[in-house]
């Protein structure tokens, strides 16, 4: 991939070390939103750009997953990650 590596393909959510959940990118665009906070109060505007591109494209991966998922019938798109085998 290159670009962000925070895809929408088919209803999942693609990340570079593997998919994740929509809560997981949810949590993680956040993640990255408050780093980009810090990386400017600390003059860090490289890192801050690094931060805000992962944090937008891992919304609009939620956003279009969502929509996918609600036009394949699932009324609560977040139900559509349990099938995934949790790790103990």
């Amino acid at each position: 991939m290159s670009g962000v590596p925070h895809r929408h393909i088919g209803g999942a959510i693609i990340a570079d070390h593997g998919p994740l959940s929509l809560a997981a990118a949810r949590d993680l665009s956040r993640f990255y939103t408050l780093e980009a906070d810090v990386c400017v109060r600390e003059g860090a505007a490289g890192m801050a750009r690094l931060c805000t591109r992962r944090a937008q494209a891992l919304r609009a991966a939620v956003e279009a997953a969502t929509l996918w998922r609600r036009a394949a019938g699932w009324r609560a798109p977040d139900a559509a990650d349990g099938w995934r085998i949790q790790k103990p």
